[in-house]
């Protein structure tokens, strides 16, 4: 695999951002239902707030809500016509009233919904009938036959009851009877025709629907409504009868519920949000006030469809199976009743929507008269959902595109340089292993920069080995040349000479020859032993001082025409090091400094101690280092001589030697020409140790 593949390969990790980004989401999901629970939970303290102690908004009331009847706010008026679809809405709101007569096969059963628009309740009776029976053509205030009774309180507080008893299907004029007595104490039916009510009958395959419109300030504070079946059209006897409050023909009826316009003005303010809802409900659970919608608007969000594939899909319409409720219950309301705060999360009936619901307690003299419910869907998490992963999304694919595009750019000049530097090696060398062509160095600071620069000294060096390696035959046979001629001239006159003397003279010059050969053989082999020396050599402690002192007063004896000056601290220092290799590494650097010291300046030796390193300085004045040599001079077989010494070979292994022990003392040693380039000046540096 190549290294833009690899490169490539590794940039398909930032995938990973979108994977958190998503988990993120989902945690972040949590963290607004929970945000989205407290903020109703607080609103519906808020909200319950002003209720608190407003006994006139909560009535007490020891009547079953059963017999209490609900009404509906409607946005539009009633087309009375005897048929559903205007109630489509509400319909499922219906409160179902069966009899409890169990004798009967099929007993009857009514739903039951009335509404206000304007100033007119609009009222729908689904009757379960299957046998109708009309009233007489000829009898108008007949009600031995299948009818309905509206009885509702007048204004002062008087019962009243109006008939709903037609003859056949179709619209009708609902009538009052009215009881009065003649002068024989008989009495005889009247009745008045209600003109101001309208009705519509409308046959259906289970029984019949009645529509009507009753003017509002016909009816009171009570209204109920009761349904005589008849299912013998001869003998005309009534099977039974059901009503709002129970199986009886007089009844009491219930009280009218509906919307408090001092409640809905107390939680209108709160009911601005879109997509809230606020209810108000008595301690039986019955609608006293009802503001705000579920609904909201989401044309205006971008809904993509890769998001809907992740997320579930945001749905602007769904059931709401609590509008226009007359009556709520649930967990969180009856949590609310016991005085505390209530939650409550459900699932629309067509599972297109989450609502969540909060109830507060309204409290009246300490105890709990009423209940706030705060309801609000989900639908706004779920669209901050959607704008957070669109927004990490695009973000993430800009920045993989991003670094996709630069990981291709950088792997590709990256490749560029590895496969120039290759070809730039390759044409460097031949098949022959000789450095052929000049190796270009890269300037870049980078890895590959070093690299190449590496490469490039390296190929200089394999370079100078190579020359050297060339001129090794011509350097040995210019060495080999003089003791082999020695030992050969040596041996002819030796073979001629006559007298002792003579021979004697001959032999030992051929024993000096000899010697140098041997000289030759031993430099040879020198590094090579050295190295394997290092590998066994034992440090000792020693005083740095008193060792140069010792061997500079050897040098005087040893080569007693030149001058040495010796210059050390004051300061002792110990140190734990390979006593023998430090001397020969000395004899090395002053045996360099006789060849090269013009004689006149004594050869310098400095010690210097330094906080982390004492240096050794070895300076002669004289012959200065070519620029080009002074990096290379100790690497092996690397000679600057010029005048060759006839009495001793040299190989250029002597600083190659000196560089090998400074670096097993963990050190490191340089050369440089001294000012106006006098001389040369030896600097080896080691570490400083505990003694």
């Amino acid at each position: 695999m190549s290294i833009r593949t690899k490169l490539l390969l590794l940039s398909i990790a930032v995938l990973s951002i979108p994977y958190v980004g998503y988990q993120y989401l989902h945690e972040m999901e949590q963290y607004l239902r929970d945000s989205l629970e407290s903020s109703l939970t607080d609103t519906a303290i808020a909200v319950a707030g002003p209720l608190h102690n407003q006994e006139s908004y909560f009535p007490i009331s020891s009547e079953s809500v059963g017999s209490s009847v609900f009404v509906h706010k409607l946005p539009h008026d009633i087309q009375l016509d005897g048929y559903t679809d205007d109630w489509l809405s509400y319909i499922s709101w219906s409160d179902t009233y069966v009899s409890n007569q169990r004798n009967i096969k099929d007993p009857t059963s009514f739903k039951f919904i009335i509404s206000r628009y304007q100033q007119y309740y609009y009222a729908l009776l689904q009757v379960n009938d299957p046998q109708r029976v009309y009233r007489s053509p000829d009898i108008p205030s007949a009600i031995n036959n299948d009818h309905v009774s509206l009885v509702f309180s007048t204004s002062t507080n008087e019962i009243a009851q109006y008939y709903f008893s037609p003859a056949d299907s179709g619209e009708f004029t609902p009538f009052e009877i009215v009881n009065q007595h003649d002068d024989f104490g008989f009495s005889k039916s009247e009745f008045n025709y209600k003109t101001n009510v309208s009705a519509v009958w409308r046959e259906t395959d289970l029984g019949y629907n009645l529509e009507m419109a009753i003017p509002v300030n016909v009816v009171g504070e009570r209204l109920g409504i009761s349904v005589t079946d008849v299912d013998d059209s001869n003998s005309r006897t009534i099977v039974t009868t059901v009503s709002t409050s129970g199986d009886k023909n007089n009844f009491l009826p219930g009280r009218i519920l509906q919307s408090s316009p001092e409640i809905e003005s107390t939680i209108k303010s709160y009911a601005r949000v879109e997509g809230r809802r606020i209810w108000a409900l008595d301690n039986r659970g019955q609608v006293l006030a009802s503001m705000g919608n579920l609904t909201k608007d989401f044309s205006a969000q971008n809904i993509n469809l890769l998001y809907s594939l992740i997320l579930p899909p945001v749905h602007q319409r769904f059931s709401d199976d609590l509008s226009g409720a007359s009556r709520l219950q649930g967990e969180e309301i009856n949590e609310a009743l016991t005085g505390k705060t209530g939650n409550r999360w459900r699932t629309s009936p067509d599972g297109r929507a989450i609502i969540v619901s909060a109830a507060a307690p309204i409290m009246i003299d300490s105890m709990t008269r009423g209940v706030v419910v705060i309801e609000e869907t989900t639908s706004h998490i779920q669209i901050q959902q959607r704008q957070a992963m669109a927004s990490l999304f695009n973000k993430s694919l800009f920045v993989f595109l991003f670094v996709t595009i630069l990981l291709l750019i950088f792997a590709t000049r990256l490749s560029i340089r590895i496969r120039q530097l290759e070809k730039d090696a390759a044409a460097a060398i031949d098949v022959h292993g000789r450095v052929v062509g000049e190796f270009r160095t890269s300037k870049s600071s980078d890895e590959i920069g070093d690299l190449s620069r590496n490469y490039a000294a390296m190929l200089d060096r394999l370079k100078n080995y190579n020359d050297y390696l060339e001129n090794m035959a011509g350097r040995l046979s210019h060495e080999l040349r003089t003791p082999i001629a020695v030992v050969q001239s040596s041996l002819d006159q030796f073979n001629d000479a006559v007298a002792n003397e003579e021979k004697a003279t001959y032999l030992q010059r051929a024993k000096e020859g000899i010697s140098r050969l041997n000289t030759i053989v031993i430099r040879l082999s020198e590094a090579t032993r050295l190295e394997q020396a290092l590998q066994s050599a034992e440090k000792q402690t020693t005083e740095i001082s008193e060792l140069l002192n010792n061997c500079i007063e050897g040098y005087r004896i040893a080569f007693p025409k030149n001058n040495f000056s010796l210059s050390v601290p004051e300061k002792k220092i110990t140190q734990l090091i390979a006593t023998d290799l430090i001397v020969q590494m000395l004899d090395k650097l002053i045996k360099n400094a006789i060849d090269f010291t013009n004689g006149s300046q004594a050869i310098e030796v400095k010690l210097l101690i330094h906080e982390e390193t004492w240096d050794v300085y070895v300076i002669n004045y004289g012959s200065s280092l070519p620029d080009v040599m002074v990096n290379q001079l100790f690497n092996s077989m690397v000679s600057v001589r010029k005048d060759k010494n006839k009495e001793e070979p040299h190989l250029g292994l002597g600083l190659y030697i000196v560089r090998l022990i400074v670096e097993y003392h963990g050190g490191n040693i340089s050369a440089s020409n001294l000012g106006n380039k006098q001389g040369v000046e030896f600097i080896a540096t080691f570490p400083l140790t505990a003694s």
